[in-house]
C-alpha cells in the first residue's frame, strides 16, 4: 500500500497542534502570580501568558457596548459590582449558592476558548457555583445564539441548551436554533417569542455594562471570587485560582 507523503505531513501538523493546544490547558502551572485593579475596588486580576486582545479573532473582538456610557459605569458602586456579578436572579447558574467560591463566566458562543473553558468549569459544578453571563460580541450569529439561550431559561431547558451550542461547530443560526429547540423539546413559539423580549435586551445590556465595568476587552472572561481573568486560562491555573480563593473568602464576602 502507498502512503501518500501529504497525508503524512497532514497527520503530522495536526497532531503537533493537538498536543500544542492540550498542553496549553493541562500543563503544571507556575506559582500564580496577580495585579491589584484600581476598580472595581476589592477585585484583583490574574496576570496570564495569554490575554484576550480586542484584535484577537480566536480570542474574541472589542465589544460593542452601544448605550454603555461612562456615567452608567460610575454608578455600579462595589456592592452593586458584586450584585450584578453573583447574585442576579435573572442570570443563569448551577451549583449551590452556599459554594465556598462563586465564578461567573463571560462568554460567547462563537469563542473557540469559551468552549475549552466551559468544559473545564462543567467538571467543576458539584463544589463551586457557577454563573453564566451571556456575552454575544462576534457578530449577528453570537448574539442569536445568546438570545435563543436566554429564552430557553424561560422554560427551564437554559443548559441543555447552553451546552449544546458550546459543543456545536456550526455557526448559530435561525434553523439550527429552531432544530435545537425542537430536540430539546422546547416550545418553538414562545423561544422565538421570549428571544425577543424586552427583558432579554435589558438582560444582555446589564452584561455588556458590567463587562465594561471590569475592565474585559474581548473573551472569555472570568471572575474567580474577587479575582479577575481575562484571557484563556490553563485547567490546573483554574484549580489553583480556586483553592487559593477558598483560603481568601466566603461567598457572603462579596
Amino acid at each position: 500500500m502507498r502512503i501518500d507523503q501529504k497525508s503524512i505531513y497532514g497527520v503530522v501538523i495536526v497532531t503537533v497542534l493537538l498536543a500544542g493546544c492540550l498542553s496549553f490547558w493541562i500543563w503544571p502551572s507556575p506559582n500564580l502570580e496577580f495585579r491589584e485593579r484600581g476598580s472595581p475596588r476589592g477585585f484583583r486580576e490574574l496576570v496570564l501568558e495569554a490575554e484576550s486582545s480586542g484584535f484577537d479573532p480566536i480570542l474574541g473582538l472589542t465589544p460593542n457596548v452601544s448605550g454603555v456610557s461612562k456615567d452608567d459605569r460610575s454608578k455600579l458602586g462595589v456592592r452593586n459590582v458584586c450584585d450584578a456579578l453573583f447574585r442576579d436572579p435573572n442570570s443563569p447558574a448551577v451549583g449551590s449558592p452556599y459554594s465556598k467560591v462563586h465564578i461567573v463566566q463571560f462568554f460567547d458562543y462563537r469563542c473557540p476558548y469559551c468552549k475549552t473553558l466551559t468544559n473545564f468549569l462543567s467538571e467543576m459544578q458539584d463544589r463551586v457555583r457557577i454563573v453564566y453571563k451571556e456575552w454575544p460580541i462576534l457578530g449577528t450569529s453570537s448574539k442569536l445564539a445568546a438570545r435563543a439561550a436566554l429564552a430557553a431559561a424561560k422554560q427551564d431547558r437554559y443548559l441543555a441548551f447552553h451546552k449544546r451550542l458550546m459543543n456545536s461547530r456550526f455557526i448559530p443560526t435561525t434553523a439550527y436554533i429552531d432544530a435545537l429547540a425542537v430536540e430539546l423539546g422546547i416550545n418553538q413559539v414562545q423561544l422565538l417569542e421570549d428571544m425577543n423580549a424586552s427583558d432579554t435586551d435589558n438582560a444582555l445590556q446589564r452584561n455588556a455594562v458590567l463587562a465594561s465595568e471590569l475592565g474585559f476587552s474581548g473573551t472569555p472572561g472570568l471572575v474567580v471570587g474577587r479575582t479577575i481573568v481575562q484571557g484563556a486560562i490553563r485547567q490546573r491555573q483554574l484549580e489553583s485560582l480556586i483553592e487559593n480563593e477558598v483560603l481568601l473568602l466566603s461567598p457572603m464576602d462579596c
